[in-house]
């Protein structure tokens, strides 16, 4: 969730994979989430997180759709974290 250790592993690193969030439910990010009342996906997704681990897809998706309406995430953000997504999938053999 935190937006400099993404630009870390990104910039620095070089890290070219896919960065999966850990359960977003847990307690700690929720109360992370409550303090800057944000909605907890769209803020995994503005730290850098490719895929995110939520079990509230109901309030998380139209989030997320709101943030990339209002300019909060970028298209251009959300493609190069599917491109990444769909990298490793075809280097798993799960697509072609």
């Amino acid at each position: 969730m935190s937006k400099p250790v993404h630009q870390l592993l990104r910039r620095d690193l070089h890290f070219k994979g896919v960065i999966i969030t850990d359960d977003l439910a847990m307690n700690a990010i929720k109360e992370y989430a409550k303090q800057t009342n944000q909605n907890v996906a769209v803020l995994a997704v503005e730290a850098g997180n490719d895929m995110l681990l939520t079990n509230d897809y109901r309030t998380d998706i139209p989030a997320i759709k709101q943030a990339v309406a209002n300019g909060t995430i970028s298209v251009h953000q959300l493609n190069q974290s599917v491109t990444r997504i769909l990298r490793l999938k075809a280097k798993l053999g799960l697509i072609k």
